[in-house]
């Protein structure tokens, strides 16, 4: 049994530097210009064993892409877990999307990416994944909404518009003539976006 765990940490911890050594080829070059020697190179393996676990480059890129956003997931529930109310996890949510792509550049490139280069034609895995992500987060606004903390809002939409939100921050801070950090403009607009959520409820029953 122990041969066969160490085995099992041994394909992970292999799968694992392939998909890091992706991120960052993919983010540099681009999927066009990303080279799957390169990458093999990078992870220190032959790119026989890249083919062998991800089949065509085009396969590595989406393999990379749910890779980033399971780790981006992670990260969020983290960061909700921390928190009782709705808008609390909300905002919480906001500053660690920010602090994990400013700790993680790559990731965002990938993202922007997975956007010029498919024109949003994901596999339905990947549309999924984001699916899973889109829900938990209704299901907070809804809540928020239930306890009057959030206007009576359409939960979906307001989750899509946060996320868009979230991103457009990112990418913009991510050049550096703005001066300022991704972290930084990222919480900035998600407290902005929490706020004219809750103003809504404000205006509508003079409330809090």
């Amino acid at each position: 049994m122990t041969t066969l765990q160490g085995t099992s940490r041994g394909k992970t911890a292999k799968r694992n530097a392939i998909l890091r050594s992706a991120a960052a080829v993919f983010a540099n070059e681009g999927f066009r210009g990303a080279d799957v020697q390169v990458i093999a190179d990078r992870a220190e393996v032959g790119k026989g064993t890249v083919y062998r676990y991800f089949g065509d480059k085009q396969d590595l890129f989406w393999e990379t892409v749910y890779w980033v956003l399971d780790q981006l997931h992670d990260r969020l529930k983290h960061a909700v877990s921390e928190e009782d109310r709705p808008l609390e996890q909300l905002m919480a949510a906001c500053v660690a999307y920010g602090r994990f792509f400013e700790e993680n550049p790559d990731y965002l490139e990938i993202f922007v990416l997975d956007r010029a280069e498919f024109r949003g034609k994901a596999p339905e895995a990947r549309q999924q994944r984001h699916e899973e992500m889109i829900q938990q987060f209704a299901e907070i606004v809804e809540q928020g909404i239930r306890e009057g903390d959030i206007a009576p809002l359409d939960a979906r939409m307001t989750v899509l518009l946060l996320g868009s939100t979230l991103h457009g921050a990112a990418v913009c801070a991510a050049f550096p003539k703005m001066k300022c950090s991704v972290a930084e403009m990222t919480a900035y607009a998600g407290e902005n976006f929490i706020r004219g959520i809750r103003s809504g409820l404000r205006q509508e029953g003079g409330g809090r």
